[in-house]
């Protein structure tokens, strides 16, 4: 019988602690359960009302396409137990990258289209920059973004331009125009203009009360008419110019125009000028209207009232405007800013496609093709308002082509010699004569600054070898 006991209480003891252990675990269990959930929850709260910053909204962005790609596989996704968190960007949907510009360090090197964050503004590099700031140095674009989209033109409205014939029908024949600077008055004998059909006196300099300064010898400019003339070529009175006495004219050309009444007295200020030393016409010469603030329509309304009151009188308007691209290709910003308003208004324009940038960038073949493609396909100008601009000069060093002649005799066949200790680049004879070739199959003319500049030798003359090349079948 006690060994029956023994066993009867062993057993029961045995199925006492297997049910006593037992509820002690679903009890510690549940008590868990109750834990987890609630760290869960308290987690999904803070992490609505706290959303977790993701790489693309802390950092700037600027990786290629792989390396996004890359960073947002190591980027661990939500849950979908907290649809309050930021989605990471797909494929589909591309992050601008604008707003991510980098602030401007005048310790840092930057090349052409690189952009960065100034004042509020963002400025895209033309060319090889190293400490100039951009809102002083012609290096820099400024793009007029200051919330991450482009500015339109304000009031401005750039629609497909109507390509009609020029106000003069006769301009529809190959133009060779040619800047002569006031500066040079004693170099007349130097220019023949048996080449040329158009000359342009720069230049008459305005001031930002809406006048004209006092005309830099009106003798010389005299004289270039009478010989002009002679010749059957004509002779427009330039205005304007980058700068004056080492101060750029844009403001002033701002402060002239700042309101209508302003505008109309500076035009008829320019027309009375025009008239009282007998030019054929105004080329103006605005370094230049830009697409952001009032700065279009401002120039646009010059050059309407220029137009009619030129059209009326037999007088002719035209314009130098930005080359329209980049010495790489991209389109400028501002040169909407010319205006198809603008550009119906003139007859025709002189496309400054040069100072690409010091350097082989300066003014290379393709450059100058791409820059009439610009006026003439993009947007829409019947190819004999387009003259192409050629620069007779080199860069860096800014010397003239005859002056670098003089020193390296050989320098005609080239487009690069070293001059000064300087190597330097420009448009040797045959690049001219490509250039004019170009030209004269797809546009309406050639431009040249600056006249005083070509070499005094026939034979090695540009001017010469765009005669040549503009007679040739």
């Amino acid at each position: 019988m006690k060994r029956k006991y023994k066993l009867a209480y062993f057993l029961g003891g045995f199925i006492l602690g297997v049910l006593i252990t037992s509820a002690l675990w679903i009890f510690f269990n549940n008590r868990c359960d109750i834990t987890d959930n609630a760290e869960i929850t308290d987690i999904t709260t803070f992490e609505s009302k706290h959303p977790l910053q993701t790489e693309s909204e802390s950092a700037p962005i600027s990786e290629s396409p792989s390396d996004s790609a890359e960073k947002e596989a190591q980027t661990p996704l939500p849950s979908k137990e907290s649809d309050s968190l930021p989605q990471l960007p797909s494929e589909s949907e591309p992050v601008p990258t604008e707003t991510h510009v980098k602030a401007w360090d005048a310790g840092a090197v930057y090349n052409g289209g690189d952009k960065v964050s100034y004042r509020g503004r963002i400025y895209r590099a033309k060319w090889w920059t190293q400490g100039e700031k951009p809102d002083s140095g012609d290096v820099w674009e400024d793009l007029g973004i200051t919330d991450g989209e482009l500015a339109p033109p304000t009031d401005v409205i750039n629609t497909p331009i109507d390509a009609s014939e020029p106000k003069n029908t006769e301009l529809s024949d190959f133009k060779v125009v040619g800047y002569y600077p006031s500066w040079a008055h004693n170099k007349l004998n130097t220019v023949d203009f048996e080449v040329l059909t158009h000359i342009c006196y720069a230049f008459a300099i305005p001031t930002s009360d809406g006048t004209l300064r006092d005309l830099e010898n009106p003798e010389a400019a005299a004289e270039l008419i009478k010989s002009a003339h002679k010749n059957g070529a004509k002779v427009l009175l330039s205005v304007g110019g980058w700068s004056y006495n080492d101060v750029p004219l844009e403001g002033t050309f701002m402060k002239a125009t700042s309101d209508s009444e302003k505008t109309l007295r500076f035009a008829e200020n320019i027309i009375a000028m025009c008239d009282k030393y007998n030019f054929d016409g105004v080329d103006m010469d605005w370094e230049h209207p830009r697409v952001d603030g009032t700065s279009a329509k401002q120039y646009e309304e010059l050059m309407l009232i220029l137009s009619e009151k030129l059209h009326t009188d037999g007088k002719l308007l035209t314009a130098a405007v930005l080359s329209g691209v980049t010495a790489d290709g991209n389109i400028y910003y501002d040169a909407a800013a010319h205006t198809n308003a603008v550009l119906n208004a003139v007859d025709f324009i002189n496309v400054m496609a040069y100072d690409g940038g010091d350097g082989a960038r300066h003014s290379q073949y393709d450059f100058a093709v791409n820059s009439g493609e610009y006026w003439k396909n993009t947007r829409g100008l019947p190819s004999c308002k387009v003259v192409l601009g050629v620069p007779f000069y080199a860069r860096p060093g800014w010397a003239g082509y005859g002056t670098i002649l003089a020193d390296v005799p050989d320098a005609w066949n080239k487009d690069n010699v070293t001059y000064n200790g300087m190597d330097v680049y420009y448009n040797g004879v045959e690049t001219i004569k490509k250039k004019t070739r170009y030209a004269k199959e797809n546009l309406g003319g050639v431009m040249i600054w600056e006249l005083t500049q070509d070499a005094s030798d026939p034979e090695k003359s540009l001017l010469q070898a765009i005669g040549s090349a503009a007679r040739s079948p």
